[in-house]
């Protein structure tokens, strides 16, 4: 009697450790497929994949603040500052970022202070995808790679933080007029996705620069804006495909004191310029070109 009581304590004992072993496999494999993890395979992946090119003006401590800020992001491999001013950057600020190569920082000194510079073909050595960016916004690592995941499926089309929208003017219907976030909302769609936080492909930088009718540019140094409403114009007229919007926690340290807004938004007439900048892009085109979306990309 004995012993069979041994015998069965056994087998029980047996059979929990099967059961405990068979658990353990499962639970290992669950984990090694999670969405966590996954996710980290992605960051893996995707380490060294961007490049900024960063617009700046007469505001170095903003700059050197945001090569910084974006310099901790592993998805960044590097970062062009677009140098239009005459004086060249303080002798410390070159020295800081002259032996760092994760990521490299650049200097693209330009001859001509112009809007268009932004979007010139970068030298040797970058990457296909690109995150134009001004100097006064901060979108944190995780919102980029969100936003960078969703451009790497959607090469052809901008990808950005800051939609915006045309509509038809009450006066006119043949007239557009620009509008901003709140009409946005309200009509539940856009047309246009801002460049001063957005991802492009390299190749529109070839395209604005040399293919894009010149009077375009010209268009943009008379007003000294609306570049990024003619990367728009030039993505959508060679694609036929919106633009798509991407849900992000962005500081705007420049929302009234931007490089095209100056400090009185009002008296700057921004908004009538880049209704005029709108119309006129139209007729360049001989069409509207720009395509309207409902799309919003957000995180789970």
């Amino acid at each position: 009697m004995f012993n069979m009581r041994y015998i069965s304590r056994q087998k029980i004992w047996n059979y929990l450790l099967i059961l405990t072993c068979f658990g353990v496999v499962i639970y290992i494999t669950l984990v090694i497929n999670s969405p966590m993890t996954i996710h980290e395979q992605k960051d893996d992946q995707s380490i060294g994949q961007v490049t900024v090119i960063m617009n700046t003006y007469k505001r170095q401590d903003m700059m050197e603040d945001a090569i910084d800020y974006y310099s901790r992001c592993k998805l960044i491999k590097y970062i062009y500052i677009i140098w239009s001013e005459k004086e060249l950057p303080q002798d410390r600020i070159i020295k800081k970022y002259s032996t760092t190569k994760h990521p490299q920082v650049i200097f693209n000194y330009q001859e001509v202070d112009s809007l268009n510079s932004r979007f010139k073909p970068l030298p040797e050595p970058h990457t296909s995808s690109i995150f134009t960016v001004d100097d006064d916004m901060r979108v944190p690592c995780n919102d980029l790679h969100t936003a960078y995941e969703v451009w790497r499926n959607s090469q052809d089309t901008i990808v950005g933080y800051m939609p915006r929208i045309h509509i038809n003017s009450r006066i006119d219907a043949n007239i557009y007029n620009y509008r901003c976030w709140w009409l946005v909302w309200w009509h539940s769609s856009y047309s246009i996705i801002l460049t001063k936080a957005a991802f492009i492909h390299e190749k529109y930088l070839n395209l604005y620069t040399n293919i894009m009718k010149k009077e375009i540019r010209e268009l943009v140094d008379k007003e000294s804006n609306c570049e990024d409403i003619a990367m728009q114009f030039l993505i959508s007229n060679t694609t036929n495909l919106p633009p798509i919007y991407v849900k992000g926690h962005l500081d705007d340290l420049g929302a009234l004191n931007g490089l095209s807004t100056k400090k009185n938004f009002l008296r700057a007439q921004h908004m009538n310029i880049r209704s005029k900048c709108l119309n006129e892009l139209i007729k360049l085109y001989h069409k509207n070109p720009l395509v309207m979306s409902h799309i919003i990309v957000d995180k789970a």
